[in-house]
């Protein structure tokens, strides 16, 4: 996959910033409150092959999944030249960037993620030995990694097998967006039984502390309901009183710079509501973005 990507627009404390490929293949700089800062991503699906066809994605959605392997060689050439500008100093300097506090500018991580779900790429081992290498090469101050995923690929034994290489430092953030199977099948445009979705959740959260990330929409113009909440509260007890480790839990809502004909922006008063329920009934960490 050649030539540069679109950059998509989100809030940063009121400002945009985005996904910038700045004419690379497979890495990306994304500036957001959610990744505390400057993150490098690695987009591992640039088909935009996902198993998923959740109602607020703007991914434009393909006919069959195309899991093309990633070209290794050309990663670890991209990730070497932005770790090498992050170190730099010169992403300060950059006309993009300069509106941002310098606080905000230092690596935070670096993200398996992109344009569909990381796990189902072919090659995932590999990748994630060069994520590995470059930073045990130590040029550049420690950064951690993080694995953004629906799950969908965690028990494929190539995806288990690179997870092996992830340390306590980082962190896998799971998608689980609904507490039962009509409210989970309506969000994510699939018909796998959710008990599956939940199993995976729990296999992973026993094995090592896990982050959930949910999403939360007015659908058709109408907020969640609160039977759907406390479902969705419920569902996260289940998995904790099971053995499933939460580290922590990010709410958000869809990017009212996304055009979405059934979804839309939930004020921060509701989000902020769910957060508040998912704190007092289970005592873990939670954040709204």
């Amino acid at each position: 996959m050649k030539g540069s990507r679109r950059v998509r627009a989100i809030r940063v404390a009121g400002r945009a910033a985005g996904r910038d490929y700045q004419g690379r293949s497979w890495v990306y700089f994304l500036l957001s409150a959610q990744t505390r800062g400057l993150s490098l991503g690695v987009n591992l699906s640039p088909s935009g092959a996902c198993d998923y066809r959740c109602c607020y994605c703007d991914i434009p959605k393909v006919s069959a999944l195309h899991r093309a392997p990633v070209d290794v060689q050309g990663l670890a050439l991209e990730l070497g030249a932005a770790l090498d500008f992050v170190a730099s100093g010169q992403v300060v300097h950059e006309p993009s960037y300069s509106r941002f506090p310098k606080e905000w500018l230092s690596l935070r991580q670096v993200m398996l993620s992109g344009e569909g779900e990381p796990t189902l790429c072919p090659n995932f081992v590999e990748v994630m030995e060069t994520l590995v290498h470059a930073r045990a090469l130590g040029r550049y101050p420690f950064f951690k990694l993080v694995l953004e995923t629906n799950g969908s690929g965690l028990q494929r034994p190539e995806v288990q097998q690179a997870l092996e290489l992830f340390t306590a430092q980082d962190e896998v953030w799971m998608k689980l967006d609904a507490g039962t199977d009509s409210q989970f099948h309506g969000m994510s445009g699939v018909d796998t039984p959710f008990r599956e979705v939940l199993a995976r959740i729990l296999e992973l959260g026993r094995r090592r502390p896990i982050v959930i990330q949910s999403l939360f929409a007015s659908v058709d113009g109408s907020p969640p309901a609160r039977g759907e909440i406390q479902n969705y509260v419920r569902c996260l007890g289940l998995l904790q009183e099971q053995g499933a480790v939460i580290q922590r839990v990010h709410i958000q809502s869809v990017m009212n710079w996304v055009e979405s004909s059934r979804c839309t922006h939930l004020p921060l008063a509701i989000l902020s509501e769910i957060a508040c329920q998912v704190r007092r009934e289970l005592g873990v960490e939670v954040e709204v973005f």
